[in-house]
Parts: C-alpha cells; sequence; structure tokens
C-alpha cells in the first residue's frame, strides 16, 4: 500500500479528477481506457447490472473489445455460459482470470476461455467487481497480453472502476431527467435502423449518403446517451420517440 501512495495513487487520482469533470458516458470510457493501456489492458468492457429480461448489449456501459470478439460473445451466448460473469456478480473482491481453476469449469466455459486466450489473444485478464449495500451493481473486465499485474497496480484500476461506476449512474440519471429530442430525420433514420436496415440500405431508402446516415446515427446515441446502436434503438423505443 505504501507503493499505491506513490505514481500509482496520482494515476488514479488524475484518472479519477478527470472522470469527475466528464460530460459523457463516452468521455468517462475513454478515461478509462486509457488508464488500463497504462497497465497493458489493452481491451475494456464494463457492464452494469440490470434483469435479466435485458438484452447483454444494453448492459454495456462501455467496451473496447475487438469487434469480431464481440460480435461472437453476443450471437453465440456466450454470456450464459461465461465463467467470470458469476464470479463477478457473487464476489466484491477483484480477481485475476486464471484464479479460476479450469478442472471446476463445463466444457461450455473453458471453450469460452480457450477461445478468447487462442484466438483473439485475450490471455491475461481482470475483473474488479462493483458492489453496493443492495449486491452487485457493475463489473470492469479488461485483458491483455503484456500487463502489470502487481497488487499496487490492480488497486489503482480498482479504485479508478469504483468511482467510474458513480459518474455513470449520476450521468444517466440526468440524462433520464432530461428527455432526449430528436429531430425528424434522426427519428426517421432511427426507425429504419430499428427495422434492422444498414447504413447503406436506408441511404437508398431515405436518398441521402451513406454517410449522412452513420452521422445521424451518431448524433442521436449522443443525445440518447447510448454506447451502441442497440442501445439506441432501444432507449428510443422506450422512451417513445420511434416506433417498433
Amino acid at each position: 500500500m505504501s507503493s499505491f501512495r506513490g505514481k500509482y495513487f496520482l494515476d488514479a487520482l488524475s484518472a479519477i479528477e478527470r472522470i469527475g469533470a466528464a460530460q459523457s458516458a463516452a468521455a468517462i470510457g475513454e478515461i478509462i481506457t486509457g488508464t488500463a493501456a497504462s497497465f497493458g489492458y489493452d481491451h475494456v468492457c464494463f457492464l452494469a447490472s440490470a434483469g435479466s429480461h435485458q438484452p447483454f448489449e444494453e448492459r454495456v456501459l462501455w467496451q473496447v473489445w475487438p469487434k469480431s470478439w464481440a460480435e461472437q460473445y453476443r450471437s453465440s451466448n456466450f454470456y450464459a455460459h461465461d465463467p467470470l460473469a458469476p464470479r463477478i456478480r457473487r464476489h466484491a473482491e477483484m480477481f485475476a482470470w486464471s484464479d479460476l481453476p479450469l478442472d471446476q469449469m463445463s466444457a461450455a466455459s473453458r471453450h469460452i476461455m480457450e477461445i478468447a486466450a487462442v484466438d483473439y489473444d485475450l490471455r491475461f485478464g481482470l475483473c474488479a467487481p462493483v458492489h453496493g449495500m443492495n449486491g452487485y451493481q457493475a463489473g470492469l473486465s479488461l485483458a491483455g497480453h503484456d500487463v502489470e499485474r502487481t497488487p499496487e497496480a490492480n488497486s489503482a484500476i480498482e479504485l479508478v472502476t469504483m468511482y467510474a461506476f458513480n459518474r455513470f449512474a449520476i450521468l444517466r440519471s440526468r440524462q433520464q431527467l432530461k428527455p432526449a429530442v430528436l429531430s425528424a430525420r434522426e427519428r426517421e433514420v432511427m426507425n429504419w435502423v430499428a427495422a434492422g436496415k444498414t447504413a447503406w440500405d436506408t441511404s437508398v431508402i431515405l436518398s441521402i449518403s451513406e454517410d449522412t446516415v452513420n452521422k445521424t446515427v451518431t448524433a442521436a446515441m449522443h443525445k440518447l446517451n447510448a454506447h451502441t446502436r442497440a442501445q439506441a434503438v432501444a432507449e428510443a423505443i422506450k422512451r417513445g420517440l420511434i416506433a417498433f
């Protein structure tokens, strides 16, 4: 702990100060990503607690994961067999992926860990659960191949994780109090996104450029405080901004 009061402590305080000034989920996420990278973690997934009815994509607060891995994880429903998920929900202590004994995992769970390590080079992972008075609230999962695995580095990550989640919660509560107003064009484009149309499909339907479609979706996502298109669609439907 004494060394944590040196460089690691100062790095954590710097990150916390910047998170405190962040005005968007994306800004918080970028600070988390930078902090994780300083310890050798190239990939980040920050997942909030939610009811089982809520799709995995809607629980994501921030994600910088290999695109193909994220797509395979979602399409193959790896979350249902991910051995990290129950550990994060049940235990408040930070842990390394390697702390989970392979011989106690199901075949499906071992397969997921093998795919992550071999196919996507996610060899060394770390999980920082966030638990409160009412239990599990969120979890940060980091991965890389050349990481700094020291108690001091982990303490810095854990401190930033807890503060970042609180900031995410504050911004979300503010967003809920302030209804998002989408422009007519944004509602039009988001309706087609909700219908499963690609940016190219939408550009043809609306006689606009594909670049305009993507920029319009990005603007709508920002207003809805959504990190993914799926989140934006779900939030727009929930607020009655688009019909589905």
